[in-house]
């Protein structure tokens, strides 16, 4: 018989199945799932390729999954990303992973990205007050967390070490030579807030002793102060790098204390914060071409909507192209509803 029918696979690799097969129970009762789900997920991870009718909105569609996930690029801010969107079994593991790791390590405080009731104006909001502004970005954010960090936390969170391996291997996938945190999973936001937090209760020592506020949404680290000298700035790009991360030099950005600030899409003018000017205009030309000629749907709409009143608050305070656009949209809406309400007496 030819050696190719056999599969060659690592000592590691079987030791890992084997920890699986023997703390399914313990892992299952850990993340308060059924021991059968949590078996087929390992299932579709291990399979190479699988093709399979999956539910998309109100059908279902055949989608090929390799170890796994189905992998598409989406462009995110002009930057093409590769997404990676898992089994829906898969997902439903990850949920209970995601709700698992909040319960054991909420986010820092000054965190606000992918944490509830926080969003990114309110990580705008908690700097005003401040003329200097400097930031950094950490490159490819859940790429560039390892299972290897994910395993020093979990032991550092005094989970059973029994678990940890089976853990920080369910919620990574093997890229570029190791293990990563893919993008698209509903674990992984929680994970890189679990995996960032030791670095922000650094960045928060050092903040509070020279007296500069700060905040980070996602990847994306804000520092505002009346003055944030080049040494301080040094220091704090130097602190992610202990960490094992690396900052994204065309992203570091410094107003010197004499322009208008800016951060995550927003400005802040007047202790105020506003869209960007270039971000207003997109928006009301969405909203225009919404009440015109119906090129979005009433949710796209509402999303829209929603991000302008959390950065306006009520709608008689929002600028006039959006506030014009908007309610002709509502009143369009309603004037749908009504006919519709007359047919059908």
């Amino acid at each position: 018989m030819s050696n190719d029918q056999y599969e060659l696979r690592s000592m590691a690799s079987i030791a890992l199945d084997v920890q699986f097969i023997w703390t399914l129970g313990l892992l299952a009762k850990f993340l308060k799932v059924f021991k059968k789900d949590l078996r087929l997920a390992r299932r579709i991870i291990e399979n190479p390729k699988l093709e399979e009718l999956v539910p998309v909105g109100k059908q279902e569609q055949l989608q090929t999954f390799y170890f796994g996930y189905n992998g598409f690029y989406k462009v995110i801010k002009k930057k093409k990303r590769h997404i990676l969107a898992p089994h829906p079994h898969l997902q439903m593991i990850f949920r209970a992973i995601n709700e698992k790791i909040i319960e054991l390590c909420p986010a820092h405080e000054k965190a606000y990205g992918f944490v509830k009731k926080r969003n990114f104006q309110m990580a705008a909001t908690s700097l005003i007050g401040n003329k200097h502004f400097f930031s950094f970005d950490i490159t490819d954010a859940f790429p560039s967390i390892t299972d290897v960090m994910i395993e020093k936390i979990l032991f550092d969170l005094e989970v059973p070490e029994y678990l940890v391996k089976p853990l920080a291997n369910l919620v990574t996938y093997q890229y570029q030579g190791l293990r990563r945190l893919p993008q698209g999973a509903a674990s992984s936001p929680p994970v890189l807030n679990m995996v960032y937090k030791p670095m922000c209760e650094e960045i928060e020592a050092f903040c509070q002793k020279q007296k500069i506020n700060w905040c980070v949404y996602a990847d994306d680290f804000t520092f505002a102060s009346e003055v944030i000298t080049a040494k301080e700035q040094q220091l704090l790009l130097a602190i992610p790098e202990k960490y094992g991360f690396v900052i994204k030099p065309e992203k570091t950005k410094d107003n010197f204390g004499n322009t208008i600030p800016r951060m995550l899409g927003l400005s802040i003018v007047d202790d105020r914060i506003h869209l960007k000017r270039y971000t207003k205009l997109k928006f009301s030309r969405m909203l225009f071409a919404a009440w015109k000629h119906d090129a979005y749907n009433d949710r796209q709409v509402d999303g829209i909507a929603a991000v302008i009143k959390q950065t306006y608050g009520e709608v008689q305070n929002w600028p006039g192209s959006l506030r014009k656009y908007w309610v002709l949209c509502i009143n369009k809406r309603q004037e749908k509803k009504r006919r519709h309400h007359e047919k059908r007496k």
